[in-house]
């Protein structure tokens, strides 16, 4: 027995020849379940350490300008102080249009012609009767001279009792009806030259010209076209062209009434523009639109670039930093602003600091050189560049180089 006891595992599996078969088959009957049950523990060992574990990443990223400034944030679009629906201020019918879309004009510059012909015939009569009462003053004037002439005869004559005094009279009131027809004359001439000044108006307003300097944003209509007056605000209505200056360029932000209190004209402030994602424009709070938009709580805000960017266009989105304080001189230099990442993806260890960097679903200990810590972040003097996935709080006994990782959803 006690030699039984003193056997080894491995001695304890080899089949005694010596004992009976049934003791034989009772001893397999529960060595191979244990065989299999030791297999499958094995298999699953060897499962599990290949399984890839799932690990939460977080891009490295270059911190925006005057980010730490920045008092609150708003959207918004890109619009002109001056932008305006050109069109005829006389009806039409459009013959000419003398510019192109995205064509630089001049303030005063003709863009388009109508038909003036109809507008011709009316400065026609118009001068005619201009000549016509010219006529009649002078017909009056002579009259006049007439009348004043018989009078001063009339008057010594009767002096001398040649005539009779009521004779004197009648002719006094035919001298003073002669000089009402001068001054008769004189009003229809005025009259005349006034529709004269009318028509060569009229006619004036078949050229149409650019009232500022600007370039052509939209062409609204080719020859043939009938038009009428574009009286009605904010259609197109009549327009021959969309004009816009782009040295007048500003940001409409829409700023929530709450946060209203925080702005104050003249403030700095940046905008970002879609369009150039990686570049930001200094600018200023210009005015604030005093009226509240009742359905969504917002008041808009202008603000005006400092230097307007060379292509930037109207409509384009836009963001807007209103900052607490001016940025500092290099604030717009991306030297000036380290890639930062979460304080707890970095790793210390025997070799210093490092990250754990994810490429291609697999890891990579990348050593790194911390700089500042701002809030949960830190920046990184030397490290991965800005894009790159990183792993946030890693768990060192899980994680080892070259590693197959999954990306936890919803991260990154």
């Amino acid at each position: 027995m006690a030699e039984a006891q003193a056997q080894t595992p491995l001695s304890a599996l080899r089949i005694d020849r010596s004992a009976s078969p049934l003791k034989r088959r009772r001893r397999l009957r529960w060595l191979i379940p244990a065989a299999l049950l030791l297999a499958v523990l094995v298999l699953l060992g060897v499962s599990l350490s290949r399984r890839a574990p799932t690990v939460r990443v977080a891009e490295v990223r270059a911190p925006l300008p005057g980010e730490q400034q920045t008092e609150l944030s708003a959207a918004g679009y890109v619009d002109s102080r001056r932008r305006s629906v050109i069109a005829p201020q006389v009806p039409g019918r459009l013959v000419d249009v003398t510019v192109e879309e995205g064509e630089p004009v001049k303030k005063g510059q003709v863009i388009a012609r109508l038909d003036n012909r109809d507008a011709r015939v009316v400065l026609a009569r118009a001068e005619a009767e201009v000549r016509a009462a010219r006529a009649r003053l002078a017909a009056a004037h002579a009259e006049s001279a007439n009348a004043r002439r018989t009078t001063e005869r009339t008057r010594n004559l009767a002096k001398q009792g040649a005539i009779p005094s009521a004779e004197l009279l009648d002719i006094e009131t035919a001298g003073s009806a002669s000089r009402e027809s001068v001054n008769a004359a004189n009003a229809l001439l005025l009259v005349a030259l006034r529709a004269r000044e009318g028509a060569r108006l009229q006619l004036s307003h078949t050229v149409v010209r650019a009232p500022f300097d600007g370039t052509v944003a939209r062409k609204l209509a080719d020859e043939g076209a009938v038009l009428a007056p574009a009286a009605l605000e904010g259609t197109d209505l009549g327009g021959i062209i969309e004009l816009v200056d782009l040295d007048a360029l500003e940001v409409e932000a829409e700023v929530s009434e709450e946060q209203l209190s925080r702005i104050q004209t003249g403030q700095p402030a940046l905008i970002f523009l879609d369009a150039f994602p990686d570049r930001a424009f200094p600018a200023l709070v210009g005015t604030v639109r005093p009226a509240i938009d009742r359905s969504k709580a917002t008041a808009t805000v202008m603000v005006r670039f400092q230097s307007v960017p060379e292509g930037a266009l109207p409509d384009m989105g836009a963001k807007v930093s209103f900052l607490r304080e001016p940025l500092p001189p290099d604030a717009l230099d991306p030297k000036s602003r380290p890639p930062r990442v979460p304080a707890n993806a970095v790793v210390e260890g025997k070799g210093g600091t490092s990250v754990w960097v994810v490429k291609d679903n697999r890891l990579e200990l990348q050593p790194v050189r911390v700089g500042q810590r701002v809030g949960e972040e830190v920046s990184l003097e030397q490290g991965p560049p800005a894009g790159t996935q990183v792993v946030v709080a890693p768990d060192a006994r899980r994680l080892r180089p070259g590693r197959r990782v999954k990306v936890e959803a919803g991260s990154g």
